[in-house]
């Protein structure tokens, strides 16, 4: 059986970010020629691994959770500038009402943020990973802005409009794009958020949550999850719970629980292991 080449690879790679779902995405290659090479890893003949592959990007990419044209929303945020704060408010609210999980978070927001902020305090940095659009949410957290809020998503065109928010809104443009499995994030901060992705990152590859929640440069991890599945047919608090304990098993480090709305929060203090490398 033919193996594939890094030449085979390289023009698998090319020909799913030129296709018509993802060019708009501006994707980075190192993911998807990761998930190539982990099908390979796997077994999987070459005639498989790139329909296996898709499938495994089009769960890690979520379109089905909603997506915005873009250029009309940043249209949009400019003339909501012109308005006043206000307007801008009303224009996040609209942002976070395209996504799945942060319209299911909008008629509890100021509960839900206060819920996390009367545990770990007020952060001065934050590390938003996968971040979706959840930074359109600030206005609601109850931080200042001179918060230093750093958000990473793999989809340029979201960056782009999150860091468009951030000026508008007067606060410093901290957003990459960065596939932080890959490349885990190097800013300092107090807290990291990681809201409802840890279950879709164990899909990705198996165990990953642990080295990669070690790597992160926090004292605190807010990590949620859902309690059930999308159609709320199954309970997933149970499963949600061993993904949390078995990530942290050993390490020395402590979490707190709470749930809001269906969304289990669950806060991890890693901070008596936290060294800040210099």
């Amino acid at each position: 059986m033919k193996s594939l080449t890094e030449n085979d690879i390289d023009q698998m790679t090319e020909r799913v970010l030129s296709s018509r779902k993802y060019s708009a995405m501006d994707l980075p290659p190192e993911t998807v020629r990761d998930l190539i090479r982990q099908e390979i890893a796997a077994g999987k003949p070459p005639k498989e691994v790139e329909k296996s592959m898709r499938e495994k990007l089009h769960q890690i990419i979520a379109p089905y959770l909603g997506d915005p044209d873009y250029p009309l929303k940043e249209e949009r945020l400019a003339a909501a500038a012109a308005e006043g704060e206000d307007a801008v408010r009303d224009w996040c609210l609209r942002m976070l009402s395209v996504h799945t999980s942060s319209r299911e978070r909008i008629p509890h927001m100021t509960e839900f943020y206060q819920a996390i902020f009367e545990r770990i305090g007020v952060p001065e940095s934050v590390l938003d990973v996968a971040c979706a659009f959840n930074p359109f949410a600030f206005p609601w957290m109850g931080l200042p802005k001179t918060t230093a809020y750093h958000a990473y998503d793999l989809h340029r065109p979201r960056v782009h409009l999150i860091n468009s928010f951030f000026k508008v809104y007067g606060m410093k443009p901290l957003a990459e794009t960065k596939d932080i499995l890959l490349n885990p994030p190097e800013a300092i901060a107090d807290t990291a958020f990681f809201f409802k992705e840890a279950h879709r990152f164990e899909s990705r590859r198996k165990g990953c949550n642990r080295n990669f929640w070690i790597s992160l440069p926090v004292k605190t991890i807010v990590v949620t999850l859902p309690a059930e599945n999308l159609t709320g047919q199954h309970q997933m608090r149970d499963r949600q719970r061993n993904l949390i304990e078995k990530n942290i098993d050993g390490l020395g480090w402590t979490y707190e629980e709470t749930e809001i709305a269906g969304e289990m929060i669950f806060i991890i203090d890693k901070s008596s292991k936290f060294k800040v490398q210099m």
